[in-house]
């Protein structure tokens, strides 16, 4: 193998690492916003069982009404459910990307 050929190899190498590297950079930067994006959707769970428990309150305060706020109580119950669900996506996304390496 010539020198040039030599050089031409250690340059590829070179490249191979420096892509790999990026490449690792990318995943654990994907990684760490899927984990941050899980915990904003965990928090908007925890406003959502909030404003039901509000609306099952103003339920038992206000019985003419009650069945409205208990139909919009039951509206949160579902989004902080559908919420968690999420949450619990994303953290398996950000652990599965983890194992790939």
């Amino acid at each position: 193998m010539s020198s040039a050929d030599e050089l031409a190899e250690a340059e590829l190498a070179e490249a191979v690492t420096r892509a790999r590297q990026k490449a690792e950079v990318a995943l654990e930067a994907a990684q760490a916003a899927q984990r941050s994006a899980a915990r904003s959707v965990e928090q908007s769970a925890a406003s959502h069982d909030r404003t039901a428990d509000s609306y099952e309150e103003a339920a038992e305060r206000d019985k003419r009404r009650s069945d409205e706020y208990r139909e919009h109580a039951a509206v949160h119950r579902q989004y902080a459910q559908d919420d968690r669900d999420m949450a619990k996506q994303l953290l398996r996304m950000a652990e599965s990307d983890s194992t790939k390496n």
